[in-house]
């Protein structure tokens, strides 16, 4: 089960923010299994969930058209999952990958300003940068680039110390091989860091290259994230909504349990624990006994 949840606030306009929760059971075998009959993995699992929320982010920008738009994703932009899958499930990563590439012009149509939100990053990309320009041109190779002197350290670290509240870096195209298959369909994904005002707080903000070549777009993007943050003391107020709406409480989880009992039951089917499930169960309750 994928549940996405989302948030519209049209600012200046009075009107009140939009809710939206889009539950869907993904139940049949072209989805359960991959091209070997195999059980699909929690990467694929994942990249459902991606290419969904991209899709719901693509159906809202349209929705907007002709207003600046800034359309808001609580995660990097590139699909990792092209890097996680094994050749037995490279048929259906690639299909989650289209999918989730047409999302993407979609909102490139829809002329929104598209931007990926990762808190607290741990990437060294710039610090990489930063040790390759120190090495001599003729001393480059695989040894002297492995022996970096910042490891350890995060770009999150470096920018702690020279950006102000409201101030983002210069921008830096994402080094990543499944970068070549967005920049191919048009959508090299760029990033920058950003002090959203949070006390010691740097973020990792990513675009795709149509917002960081398009001046309004990217300024929507940067102005558009820091009003957001006010709020919250660093994180966006639209994505800590949008996880409230997404999340599946014990309740919800419970009754579709039960649904697929009564299901299996009415199919003749004894829904049974696995035994290593039920032990679980049996010591995960700790009783005080009194005498």
């Amino acid at each position: 089960m994928i549940n996405i949840g989302s948030i519209i606030i049209a600012h200046g306009s009075g009107k009140p923010p939009q809710t939206n929760s889009r539950p869907r059971i993904y139940y049949q075998d072209e989805y359960l299994y991959d091209q070997n009959q195999g059980a699909i993995t929690n990467a694929i699992v994942d990249g459902w969930r991606d290419a969904a929320e991209m899709g719901e982010l693509a159906r809202l920008a349209e929705g907007c058209l002709g207003e600046p738009t800034l359309a808001l994703l609580d995660n990097g932009l590139l699909l990792w999952l092209a890097l996680q899958v094994q050749d037995s499930k490279r048929r259906t990563a690639d299909r989650i990958l289209r999918a989730y590439l047409d999302h993407l012009d979609r909102i490139h149509q829809a002329g929104a300003a598209l931007a990926g939100f990762v808190d607290r990053p741990r990437s060294t990309n710039v610090l990489a940068l930063l040790h390759l320009a120190n090495l001599p041109l003729e001393t480059i190779n695989q040894d002297t680039l492995r022996a970096n002197h910042y490891r350890g350290l995060t770009d999150r670290m470096l920018f702690s110390q020279l950006l102000s509240p409201g101030q983002r870096s210069s921008r830096f195209t994402n080094a990543s091989p499944i970068n070549r298959d967005f920049q191919t369909a048009g959508h090299e994904v760029q990033f920058f860091y950003l002090n959203p005002g949070g006390e010691g707080q740097i973020v990792r903000v990513e675009i795709p290259c149509w917002v960081a070549e398009q001046s309004e777009l990217l300024n929507l993007v940067h102005a558009g994230i820091f009003e957001q943050c006010r709020a919250t003391g660093g994180f966006p107020y639209v994505l800590v909504r949008a996880h409230e709406l997404a999340l599946i409480t014990y309740v919800e989880r419970r009754n579709l349990d039960q649904m697929l009992r009564r299901s299996l039951l009415h199919h003749g089917l004894l829904p049974r624990l696995s035994q290593k499930s039920q032990t679980k169960k049996w010591i995960g309750k700790r009783r005080r006994h009194r005498l």
